[in-house]
């Protein structure tokens, strides 16, 4: 841009100064030219200095984004040192044009980087969604010591596949030119087609049995609160189109972000309502032989990664800031989970034999019933939202859209499909869940983070030996879990 005015005001000068020549006489004609060179001398001077600053500018704005700065480089794929050369942090903020000058990134939800905050309420928020309640009902049946074990272990794996994933998706979003990024499109770039149609199945599937899950909870909840008055059906429409409106606006962030503060309160208020009436003696109970049954339904409860692409987006692939927040939104809902369960375990009231805990403590009534149903709704909210915007972007992605709040085809794609499911009763509550457990779960995130990561990690030229046992082992444990949750769905 700079290049451009002075070329302007220099074109300008020269054509003042030639026009001032002609008209004088022949005996001040020496004496004008002089003064003319003399202008042009420093407009030269400036153009070639502004020009070099211009030439500056896109180089450094090219190394902050490799080939996303340029629309020819982008058509052409990556060049050699693209991924040496990426700089994050700041720099990631904006686009390039070609005059050097830097642009606003077009993506429609998101036009200013979220905070941290929000960042991890997002996590936070999707991970201790409405399957918080579902987690008494898969750990009683083998205790709370064997439950924490596994859910230590889910914690562990999922965290460190989200950092594997989201440094394919920070990479796929730089070159992205503003379009919405998804898993698929990560996937597809660095594992090819037929992993990508794979992921995309996947994923399709394992969103829409959370969001199932968790209309159909509310239809439920609303049965429930109305005392009949509103049917299953009813609640669960009255949901998504309620919550898919907030989904589809800018302010997804921040009702998200209260949400998760209603779940953390709500929380707090059960575990203080709750200690009055504990057994300690219960949390003794131990079976092993049924954690292997449970082990898909808790680690469906500590799934996150379907927010990983939003994520990356309202950071504007900020990569320090990226993982924190990972780390952080995964940590805090171990905790919760772990006093949840260390809460609704120990109980020693009428409820304490019923398979079903947090749904006999939600009808009990009274201040801890009142909490109970508090952190449903708000776990639900946050949930939803985050799953709306998952399932959007992903839809998008697969469309080929850039912008997702007004396409109509990406917005019924997102709320009918897990609606019309919703509408089969309550019973979908906990099998959406213990299927999505027990193979999708485990392809999007035990099996395809690790092929990810070699195919980025051997782009880099960071492959070694260490890398290569990583994978290796990471794949075969997946696969057998693989096998073994197919083989629990079929038999079922």
């Amino acid at each position: 841009m700079y290049g451009r005015i002075a070329r302007v005001f220099g074109r300008a000068r020269e054509f003042d100064a030639r026009e001032s020549t002609k008209e004088r006489t022949s005996a001040g004609g020496m004496l004008a030219l002089s003064q003319s060179l003399s202008v042009r001398a420093p407009v030269n001077l400036r153009r070639e200095s502004r020009a070099s600053r211009g030439e500056s500018r896109r180089k450094t704005i090219s190394h902050a984004w490799g080939t996303r700065s340029r629309a020819a480089e982008r058509a052409n794929g990556p060049d050699e040192r693209y991924y040496e050369e990426m700089a994050w942090g700041d720099g990631a903020v904006r686009t390039a044009s070609e005059d050097g000058e830097a642009e606003s990134c077009p993506l429609d939800l998101h036009d200013e980087r979220a905070s941290d905050f929000e960042a991890v309420m997002l996590v936070v928020g999707t991970t201790v969604g409405g399957g918080f309640l579902a987690m008494p009902y898969f750990a009683a049946p083998t205790g709370f010591l064997p439950a924490v074990m596994m859910s230590v272990g889910a914690w562990a794996v999922l965290a460190a596949s989200g950092l594997m994933v989201a440094e394919t998706l920070m990479h796929t979003w730089a070159r992205s030119s503003g379009r919405a990024v998804s898993l698929l499109s990560a996937t597809t770039e660095y594992l090819g087609k037929k992993w990508g149609f794979i992921a995309a199945v996947s994923f399709f599937v394992m969103m829409n049995c959370t969001l199932v899950s968790q209309l159909a909870k509310c239809g439920a909840l609303a049965y429930l609160f109305s005392d009949g008055a509103v049917s299953h059906i009813s609640g669960a429409a009255m949901t998504a189109a309620t919550i898919g409106a907030v989904s589809f606006s800018r302010m997804a962030a921040k009702v998200n972000a209260y949400a998760t503060v209603g779940i953390f309160v709500s929380f707090t208020a059960i575990c203080v309502f709750g200690m009055a009436n504990l057994a300690p003696s219960n949390l003794a109970f131990m079976n092993f032989a049924a954690a292997l049954p449970a082990l898909p339904g808790l680690f469906q409860l500590y799934t996150y990664g379907e927010c990983l692409p939003t994520l990356v987006d309202m950071l504007r692939g900020d990569r320090k800031r990226i993982r924190r927040v990972i780390l952080m939104g995964t940590t805090v809902p171990l905790l919760m989970y772990t006093a949840w369960l260390f809460v609704a375990l120990a109980q020693n009231g009428s409820w304490a034999s019923n398979a079903d805990l947090a749904q006999s403590m939600l009808e009990s009534g009274g201040v801890l019933g009142a909490a109970t149903a508090s952190v449903a709704i708000a776990a639900s909210i946050s949930t939803l939202i985050g799953g709306y915007l998952a399932l959007s972007r992903f839809c998008a992605d697969a469309l080929r859209k850039k912008t997702v709040a007004h396409s109509k085809s990406v917005i019924s794609l997102t709320l009918l499909p897990s609606l019309f499911f919703a509408f089969k009763g309550p019973e979908v509550y906990f099998s959406a869940l213990q299927f999505s457990g027990a193979v999708v779960v485990i392809i999007l995130w035990g099996i395809l983070p690790p092929l990810m990561a070699k195919a980025l990690w051997t782009r880099e030229g960071r492959f070694d030996e260490i890398k290569k046992s990583l994978v290796y082992v990471w794949t075969s444990v997946a696969s057998v879990a693989l096998g073994f949750g197919v083989r629990s769905v079929v038999y079922a």
